[in-house]
């Protein structure tokens, strides 16, 4: 069976399975250039389809990803084109007055000057349904899904068959072939398939800011019947502790929907006790029950609760302070659940399941033996998810992922060298030649295999460096990434030797970087490659069949230093996508102060360097 699944609006994308594997995922930043991109995943669906050689007509269904679709995020372009000002300028101008002061108000009228009907597929007949375009935008459509999903039924119904029209058209295959599937489902199916987890009674998690009206989800696989088994809903108005962090995130000026990471990185950086009084503020929005997590009803605005709770506090005393609470609300809520289900097995996924040292928290917990948390727990696996269901509910086997290296492959002929003639270009000969650069303290930037699917890069489209001196961390950041100097980068360590580097007591994996640990000494053995401040290191642990020539070039730093591990950060301008070919790699080595790229299997070098 071939099914392609698509995610619109947020992490707009496409993911292809054939016969239960999925052999192809990307989202459509990485062709556009444009970080967070909304718009219709035409270049992510056609190289899904080129890649397998498969003609649309030959595909046995596609999904959508969403039950209660929105046009809104696509038409005003909301994750890509607004900054820190427009967000905040969003809660004064529409939040504000609709929250708090009840004002009947329209958000396209507020975002006037954010529609683009002319991109695709807002330019094509299909749109015409949408008569609010055409009339001043004078329509209130509360947020049309934007931060608080209320738009009018008649005005989803609207949308889904807008995107049910615009798939067939695009892939011209009969609209019957096409379906829609549950955001949540996504998200569970993604959680329990994509990981390698397949006990009985195992405790399938989903939680995020929201998603068709619902912000998380306990679920449970029974193995005899081979199928994932709902127990709970989540109210997006019950359940919001993603939204109370996305919110945070914007009250500290950094972009929500974006540097949550950030908040998280800036936490550890202070535990004195304005971090307890913070946390007793957030204490008062939501807490958990049992399994139940309630919301305090009195707060009709988020933004304005902190606005008026939180202004006499530092900036990390706010962030450490919403990290322990997070921290807690999250153990809690997990050892409850686990109680109730009698489960020690877990998988989890969703936007909340991007916060690494929440999870680290949770590997703790003495009611779990086993967790998997799936790469890039965000929308944009929500295809793969989509797949999964739609294969269970045809009976058909579902194989765990046993790669994240879903993307584009960066195969070159030797003619395509000539975009590198300002350089020089060597043949690699030995992984020696590589290893060389590293430990002359060079900036390696990498080109070469299929492109990683999700936020995080693991090494194909990645800057590698070595993790022993911590003067590293100033050279890329002065070089390419421009990070705020109390973000950490991570290490990719051989998992056979992780034992050297970290504590891991319950043998937990996270080939995808989705769990931070503690480490043994890592300030003195990998400090360029942990958090400066707890110590903890965001570790992609590397089997050998995952990718043998990383493998092998950690194991010659490994065998030359003692230390199984290199430095790892995504290849990419700051503010942009992932690199996705050697045109992108070329423009940002170009465009940066990187030492040398490694391609398939050749070196670049600049000649002053």
């Amino acid at each position: 069976m071939k099914i392609l699944a698509v995610t619109l609006e947020k992490c707009a994308g496409s993911a292809l399975m054939i016969d239960g594997k999925i052999i192809f995922s990307s989202s459509e930043e990485r062709y556009t250039r444009k970080k967070s991109d909304t718009s219709f995943p035409k270049n992510s669906i056609i190289e899904c389809l080129k890649y397998a050689n498969i003609k649309p007509e030959e595909l046995d269904k596609v999904l959508i990803c969403g039950t209660k679709l929105s046009i809104i995020a696509p038409l005003l372009d909301l994750y890509s084109s607004m900054s820190v000002k427009d967000r905040l300028k969003l809660m004064k101008d529409y939040w504000y007055p609709k929250l708090v002061e009840n004002k009947k108000i329209s958000l396209l009228k507020v975002l006037k000057h954010k529609i683009n009907k002319d991109q695709y597929p807002f330019n094509t007949r299909h749109a015409d349904v949408f008569e609010f375009l055409d009339k001043n935008y004078n329509f209130d459509n509360d947020d049309g899904g934007f931060l608080q999903p209320h738009t009018p039924k008649s005005e989803e119904e609207k949308a889904n068959n807008f995107y049910i029209n615009v798939v067939a058209e695009f892939l011209k295959i009969d609209k019957s072939k096409i379906a829609q599937i549950d955001h949540h489902a996504c998200h569970a199916y993604y959680a329990l398939y994509g990981s390698p987890i397949r006990y009985n009674n195992t405790l399938v998690v989903t939680g995020d800011a929201w998603g068709d009206n619902i912000s998380g989800t306990v679920s449970i696989y029974e193995k005899k019947s081979e199928r994932i088994v709902r127990k709970k809903i989540y109210n997006h108005t019950d359940f919001q502790l993603a939204r109370l962090y996305r919110f945070t995130t914007l009250y500290l000026r950094m972009l929500d929907n974006e540097h949550e990471y950030k908040v998280m990185g800036l936490a550890p950086y202070y535990n004195g006790k304005e971090r307890e009084e913070v946390e007793k503020i957030f204490e008062k929005t939501m807490s958990v029950e049992g399994i139940q997590i309630k919301f305090n009803k009195e707060i009709k605005n988020i933004f304005y609760f902190l606005e008026k709770n939180l202004h006499t506090y530092r900036f990390d005393h706010i962030a450490s302070g919403l990290q322990q609470f997070t921290e807690k609300i999250i153990k809690k809520w997990f050892d409850n659940l686990c109680k109730k289900f009698k489960t020690s097995s877990v998988v989890y996924s969703g936007g909340l399941s991007m916060n690494v040292k929440a999870n680290l928290i949770v590997s703790k917990s003495k009611f779990i033996k086993r967790l998997f948390i799936c790469g890039s727990g965000n929308d944009e696996t929500l295809p793969m998810g989509a797949c999964y269901y739609w294969n269970e509910k045809n009976k058909s086997k579902n194989y765990s992922l046993k790669t994240l290296y879903l993307g584009d492959d960066s195969k070159y002929k030797q003619k395509d060298l000539k975009i590198f003639k300002s350089h020089k270009v060597l043949k690699i000969k030995s992984i020696n030649q590589i290893l060389k650069h590293i430990l002359d303290k060079k900036i390696l930037a990498t080109c070469r295999g299929r492109m990683e699917m999700g936020q995080r890069s693991l090494g194909n489209r990645s800057i590698l460096a070595d993790p022993r001196d911590y003067s590293i961390v100033k050279k890329i950041n002065a070089s390419i990434k421009l990070r705020d100097f109390w973000m950490p980068f991570a290490p990719i360590i051989l998992s056979e030797y992780q034992s050297k580097l970290i504590l891991n007591p319950k043998k937990i994996s996270s080939p995808f970087m989705t769990i931070a640990y503690e480490t043994i000494k890592g300030d003195k053995k990998i400090p360029g490659a942990i958090h400066q401040s707890d110590g903890t290191a965001r570790a992609q642990l590397l089997s050998k069949d995952e990718n043998p020539d990383l493998w092998n070039l950690i194991y010659a730093f490994y065998k030359k230093t003692g230390i199984p591990a290199l430095l790892n950060t995504s290849f990419n301008l700051h503010g942009y996508p992932i690199v996705r070919s050697i045109n992108d790699a070329k423009y940002v080595f170009e465009h940066s102060d990187l030492d040398v790229l490694w391609l398939e299997s050749h070196i670049v070098q600049k000649f002053n360097k």
